[in-house]
């Protein structure tokens, strides 16, 4: 299995809990990217999928593939799935929205992500298994907003409770529920199914 890491506004491939997942599946013998995406200085869709393009040359024909999205990641991955017509084996989704947040600040770098438009049935097509975490005290992304997401998608959704935006913000530098969630992808499931609510909390924990 490949894994690509996507990383949100503000974000790089150093923060929150991106480096500690990527070194997990590593050892794991999966394979692992994480983009750097130009932010905030020069964010745009477009420079975003410039960079995007030259991962995507390294993707083998019918190679499984799972893409998990923190903050603006999971947005970008819709567009990215959409325009290349992208199969995925599953997807991971931490924080996402669809809309504008209210927040100038973050508004005005990711203007051009926002979409109405996003053929919704063929991405679940694409997409056929994934899941969305939120948080009940999210700071930047209110709760509703990635409850709508994930509805758009059918995603599996997983609440993480005083996860706030599950970055480094909130102290939250390993994420074991992500870890988990890719180790149902390539084989390495617990005996107790993850989406059940007592091992969910146990992995949520941080």
């Amino acid at each position: 299995m490949k894994f690509v890491i996507f990383h949100g506004a503000y974000g790089s491939p150093e923060s929150n809990w991106f480096e500690e997942l990527a070194e997990r599946l590593e050892a794991l013998g999966q394979k692992v990217i994480i983009p750097r995406f130009p932010t905030p200085k020069n964010q745009s869709l477009n420079s975003w999928l410039s960079v995007f393009k030259e991962i995507k040359k390294d993707f083998k024909k019918n190679e499984s593939l799972c893409f998990i999205g923190h903050s603006l990641g999971p947005l970008f991955i819709l567009h990215i799935v959409e325009k290349f017509n992208i199969q995925l084996d599953s997807a991971i989704f931490v924080s996402p929205f669809l809309t504008k947040l209210n927040n100038q600040q973050y508004d005005l770098i990711n203007k051009t992500f926002y979409e109405e438009d996003f053929n919704f049935d063929r991405l679940k097509k694409l997409i056929p298994i994934s899941y969305t975490l939120y948080s009940d005290n999210d700071p930047y992304v209110p709760s509703e907003y990635s409850i709508e997401f994930a509805g758009k998608l059918s995603s599996s959704l997983i609440l993480v409770k005083g996860g706030g935006h599950m970055n480094s913000e909130a102290g939250l530098n390993k994420f074991p529920l992500v870890l988990e969630l890719c180790k149902t992808r390539i084989g390495y499931t617990k005996s107790t199914p993850i989406h059940k609510t007592s091992d969910i909390q146990k992995f949520a924990t941080f």
